[in-house]
């Protein structure tokens, strides 16, 4: 998909993606499946930049406009954790720095 990771740690990830032609839906747009992989891969880089192995139990994506540059950005926030699981949002913008989605997910420590 060509996703470089710019910074990763347990508590922030932030991750770039150069829009290409294949990354198009039929209406021009950024396609919403590359958006959610984008969100998805930051939320894993940061979930697992810790101690310990982690594993994605839920993800959720409320799109909010078309992107407007041929760059994303996702940066993904640890918002909250306890010893087992950990909850983060992640914000897609655009290289303008508008606002084009908002990913929340939860993920679940695999080891004691």
């Amino acid at each position: 998909m060509g996703v470089q990771v710019l910074h990763r740690s347990f508590d922030e990830a932030r991750c770039k993606l150069n829009v290409k032609d294949e990354h198009m839906n039929a209406l021009g747009g950024v396609h919403g499946g590359v958006i959610f992989s984008l969100a998805d891969i930051a939320f894993a880089m940061a979930c697992n930049a810790g101690d310990a192995p982690y594993t994605g139990l839920q993800a959720d994506i409320r799109y909010m406009s078309g992107a407007k540059d041929n760059v994303l950005f996702a940066t993904a926030t640890k918002v909250g954790s306890s010893k087992k699981f950990a909850h983060y949002e992640v914000v897609i913008t655009d290289g303008l720095n508008n606002r084009v989605a908002l990913f929340t997910s939860t993920c679940y420590r695999l080891t004691p």
